[in-house]
């Protein structure tokens, strides 16, 4: 297995480790205003594994990412990628384990939206796998999840998660360009 399909068995052994973000603590006066608490959140997780989904078949197909395992293995940008992975971990935990006690009508169009985001998600890596990839197709894989998830922590009123996701998002979108610009070369 390359190393760079091992990132997706990396995210998970750390987007589970504890969190310790003592300004988000249940008695403290932000997260009162906020109206959020610690806990569990079953619409956070599948939020989470709905997008993941087509990794799996990232995974499951060798070919799929022969260029972007070169273009990783050039190390330039690893603080990036270090970035990318510690926002994105610190974006799943939020959403799975910070809470809001505001509820959320199911059919709003914060779900409409991200309805629309998770299916040209799915759509952009069918014509990734069918071989069909450009760098308007690359950056649009990067940019719809963002969106989605943006989506989905209003849904919830987990404000908190949008700072990571933010942070989560332009590394993202740069590690993007960055693999673009050294597989065309």
């Amino acid at each position: 297995m390359s190393t760079h399909k091992l990132w997706f068995l990396h995210l998970f052994s750390i987007s589970f480790a504890p969190v310790h973000l003592y300004t988000m603590r249940a008695d403290n006066a932000l997260a009162s205003r906020l109206d959020v608490h610690w806990g569990f959140s079953w619409e956070g997780l599948v939020v989470f594994l709905l997008v993941m989904v087509p990794n799996l078949f990232y995974f499951w197909l060798p070919q799929a990412d022969a260029d972007l395992v070169k273009a990783e293995h050039n190390g330039s940008y690893r603080l990036w990628t270090l970035i990318e992975h510690a926002s994105q971990a610190v974006m799943v935990a939020l959403l799975v384990f910070l809470t809001s006690r505001s509820s959320s009508s199911f059919l709003s169009p914060y779900t409409l939206g991200m309805a629309v985001f998770l299916l040209s998600y799915y759509g952009m890596w069918g014509f990734y796998f069918r071989g069909r990839r450009n760098r308007l197709l690359l950056l649009g894989m990067a940019v719809f999840p963002v969106v989605y998830f943006v989506l989905a922590q209003l849904w919830l009123h987990n404000v908190p998660a949008l700072v990571p996701t933010g942070i989560f998002g332009i590394a993202h979108v740069w590690i993007t360009i960055c693999d673009d610009q050294q597989t065309s070369k």
